[in-house]
């Protein structure tokens, strides 16, 4: 398994990150990827907290996202997350 780089400690503030969610910066990447999925899905790696897979979705776009980090794994509406699977048997 990879090296996980996000754990609490960054996912406790990565939404604060707010240039970072300004829409001037998000809406015109997720218009240039529902125009790119057009009427197809869209498969976000390292989805985290939907920072991109929530305005797709707005778009009408079925999202699917893989994030390693449990932390940055939090469920988001309308957005299917593939979990890591457990090590537990």
């Amino acid at each position: 398994m990879p090296a996980n780089h996000f754990g609490e400690r960054i996912a406790a503030n990565y939404d604060a990150d707010l240039e970072m969610f300004d829409p001037d910066v998000v809406e015109p990447a997720a218009q240039f990827l529902a125009d790119l999925a057009r009427t197809g899905s869209a498969l976000e790696l390292g989805i985290g907290t939907g920072r991109i897979a929530l305005p797709l979705r707005r778009r009408g776009v079925r999202v699917h996202g893989i994030e390693l980090s449990e932390a940055m794994n939090v469920p988001s509406a309308g957005c299917r997350r593939a979990r890591r699977p457990s090590s537990g048997g």
